[in-house]
Formats: C-alpha cells, sequence, structure tokens
C-alpha cells in the first residue's frame, strides 16, 4: 500500500515503505539511513519525473511504512501508516509520543516542504493491532486519518459509531495534540 498526491504544480508526491539499505535519499534529507528491517520513506519527484526533488528514509529498528500522503495549504508534507518500532520518531508534545504496544501502532507523521525537518509526529491506537492508511484535512488544518484496529479505539461522545467494528476514523488538530 502507498499513495501518490500531486501538487498545484503536478510535482508528485510518493508515500511507500522499502527495505533497500540504498534507497535514494537527497542532500539534508530527514533521514538518509535506513534503521530497521523495512522502514517508511517519503519522496518528491518533479512534474515530469526528470528529478528527485526530495526523499527520506522515516523509521524505527523494526517494521515501519507509511501508506496516505497529503500536501497541506502551506506546502508542509503529512504522512500516515504503521510502525512495529517502539523508537519509530515522535516529537515532543503530540497525543502520543510513545509506542502504544501491541503488534502494531498507527503513525501520523508531518515535514516541511522540502523534507528535511520532521516537524511533528505522533503514534495512534491502542495496546493491540492498529494501521492508520488515508489522511486528509480539513479548512482548519484538522487532520483526519482512517484505520483499522483490532483493539478498543476510543470513542469521543456524540459520534457514530458501530460496536465492534475494527474500522476507525480519527480527527486530530494540526498541532497533533
Amino acid at each position: 500500500r502507498s499513495e501518490i498526491m500531486l501538487d498545484a504544480a503536478s510535482n508528485v508526491y510518493v508515500a511507500a515503505c522499502t527495505k533497500s539499505p540504498n534507497f535514494p535519499t537527497t542532500a539534508g534529507a530527514y533521514d538518509a539511513t535506513l534503521a530497521g528491517t523495512q522502514d517508511a520513506c517519503v519522496f518528491k519527484m518533479n512534474s515530469n519525473l526528470s528529478a528527485l526533488v526530495f526523499s527520506t528514509y522515516l523509521g524505527g529498528t523494526l517494521d515501519d511504512a507509511a501508506y496516505g500522503v497529503k500536501i497541506g495549504n502551506n506546502g508542509d508534507v503529512y504522512v500516515t501508516g504503521g510502525t512495529t518500532s517502539n523508537n519509530f520518531p515522535t516529537t515532543a508534545g503530540v497525543l502520543h509520543p510513545a509506542y502504544l504496544g501491541g503488534q502494531a501502532d498507527g503513525f501520523i507523521s508531518v515535514f516541511n516542504g522540502t523534507g528535511t525537518t520532521l516537524l511533528r509526529s505522533t503514534f495512534l491506537g491502542t495496546a493491540s493491532f492498529d494501521q492508520s492508511y488515508f489522511i486528509e484535512y480539513d479548512s482548519g488544518n484538522n487532520i483526519y486519518v482512517f484505520g483499522l484496529t483490532t483493539g478498543a479505539y476510543t470513542v469521543t461522545g456524540g459520534v457514530y459509531i458501530n460496536p465492534n467494528s475494527a474500522q476507525f476514523i480519527h480527527k486530530i488538530n494540526a498541532s497533533l495534540t
């Protein structure tokens, strides 16, 4: 699973995963080294696919994968996926800076537009198996992810719920708090 998005200039953004220790990264990339067996990867190519604009790994010491990508109005790059790494990179002050446990956690990570800085990053999920697959944002820059869980995902009051289902939609503010 991976996703391709285009920005207003038709530059191509991809969120995926790789097991390759020589996956092409760019100068100044947030992370230029494969950290685990499989890392998420995020990259941008120009509109005619003739040049790699930025490319970075994203992950911890186990398996990580990026499944969804969106380009924000301000040029930030929003990525979501899943990880089994308890040391997946997160940032201070977010909703879940520490691994939630279980087989896997979902994640949301936000890069600057050049892929050189991880601005915000949080785990998502329960103490069971969780993955987040699609990401979107609204006019207020709130972030929405769709995912699957085998755990008891926290549900806020006043929203639709289908008890014992495995799907979730999680809305979180732009600062991931």
